[in-house]
């Protein structure tokens, strides 16, 4: 089971950071607001990251209270 997780994990993780990393082929609109910034793949890894550490913070603290 925890074979499949880490093949899970892998392929996911792939996948997210290749999508983060490519460059979307998009033509640049003249008339578009110069000072605007897209979100790029560092802002998605960013808040996955933040949100998993959060996620495995609320189960430790399960684990606790269930243990006590």
């Amino acid at each position: 089971m925890i074979r499949v997780k880490q093949t899970a994990f892998v392929i996911l993780f792939s996948v997210i950071t290749t999508l983060a990393l490519s460059q979307p082929v998009q033509p640049q609109d003249p008339q578009g607001d110069p000072d605007a910034v897209p979100f790029t793949g560092l802002e998605y890894l960013l808040v996955s990251g933040g949100a998993y550490g959060v996620a495995q913070l609320l189960r430790k603290k399960k684990a606790k209270n269930d243990g006590v």
